[in-house]
């Protein structure tokens, strides 16, 4: 049988000189996430080296931004300084591309989605841009799809609001859109609340006002906006209505990723896990359909609440095959190519 075709659109990577609390204020002591995370260990976690069994082919990875440490741009130094974190992180980015760590390392970073300030006004989110396509080089500015700037960690609802209805942050949609550039937008149910997606949904429809569709801004919602599974009732229902208004905007896609970080931890294997998730899957299929959702592993931190430690892409990949077999799904094989394969393709632009 020939092995599925995949884009695992949602991936990470640090180096050594960043895998530690000075380059991600996230890796304190002890986190197990606090190690160098390279596509050769990606490869080897995603059953992809030469000899092992696998029933899917990776052809490419889309890497996913690391909310790496950065300075407050009130500090008042320029760009280049309080933005160093992130601009060193392409530089990363672009050593791949060029090869200094491998061929194969370089064909398979289909895409990148940097980290970019969209909190701060357009002038200098294009100043920015302008740093990073510096940095990039013509190589690796080539795979750079879009960015990405996690919403997810305002907890305050007032502010959250002021920030995403804002006039920078929606001139810096519009500003992304009319680049071709592509957002990834990070916004969190269980641990933000609801309202964070119902917002998130309106300013996504804000972006799009008065703008041509062809420069109308790609926005590539992550990890099913991180769910509270254990809330069925009345969170369900608002999770559900913040995601049918979503997939009523052109030009927006789910990632089908992320979901080891909310589960209850009664859950454990493939089955109770395929089961458990399905009320919100059918809802994710009924309105994005299979042409507008993307596997992704969120891997390496997949592994950290993932059932089998540092071994559970292959469980979030099995869990994803189930669902595509599930005739209560009643996906099409086009449809599961989609799934796996297109739909990544056609949403990040990958050559």
């Amino acid at each position: 049988m020939a092995k599925q075709k995949v884009i695992d659109s949602h991936i990470h990577l640090w180096p050594p000189e960043t895998s530690n609390e000075q380059g991600h204020t996230w890796m304190t002591p002890g986190n197990p996430l606090a190690k160098p995370h390279l596509l050769e260990h990606y490869l080897k976690a995603s059953y992809q080296n030469e000899n092992d069994e696998s029933d899917v082919e990776v052809e490419g990875v889309i890497y996913v931004e690391t909310d790496v440490r950065y300075d407050d741009p009130r500090s008042g130094a320029d760009v280049a300084t309080w933005a160093k974190g992130p601009l060193d992180e392409i530089s990363f980015l672009r050593s791949i591309v060029n090869g200094a760590y491998g061929e194969r390392e370089s064909k398979m970073l289909l895409g990148v989605v940097p980290w970019a300030p969209m909190d701060q006004p357009p002038s200098v989110l294009r100043e920015y841009l302008r740093l990073a396509e510096e940095r990039a080089g013509e190589k690796c500015w080539k795979r750079v799809k879009g960015f990405r700037f996690l919403l997810q960690f305002f907890t305050d609802q007032e502010s959250f609001e002021k920030l995403v209805l804002g006039d920078d942050f929606i001139g810096n949609l519009k500003e992304l859109g009319n680049r071709n550039f592509s957002f990834d937008v990070g916004v969190d149910q269980r641990s933000g609340g609801s309202w964070q997606l119902e917002l998130v949904a309106k300013a996504m429809e804000k972006a799009h006002e008065g703008v041509d569709e062809d420069k109308k801004i790609v926005s590539i919602v992550n990890h099913l906006c991180k769910p509270a599974f254990d809330e069925p009732g009345a969170a369900f229902e608002r999770w559900c209505s913040a995601i049918t208004a979503m997939s009523r905007l052109s030009k927006t896609y789910m990632k089908l990723s992320g979901a080891f970080s909310e589960l209850p931890e009664r859950l454990s294997n493939v089955q109770e896990i395929a089961g458990a998730l399905g009320p919100w899957l059918m809802h994710l299929f009924e309105n994005f359909g299979a042409k507008r959702i993307m596997f992704g592993s969120d891997w390496p931190v997949c592994n950290v609440q993932g059932p089998r430690g540092e071994d559970s892409w292959t469980v979030w990949k099995d869990i994803a095959m189930s669902w595509s077999a599930d005739s209560r799904y009643a996906l099409s094989l086009d449809d599961v190519d989609w799934l796996w394969y297109e739909t990544a393709r056609g949403a990040y632009t990958t050559e």
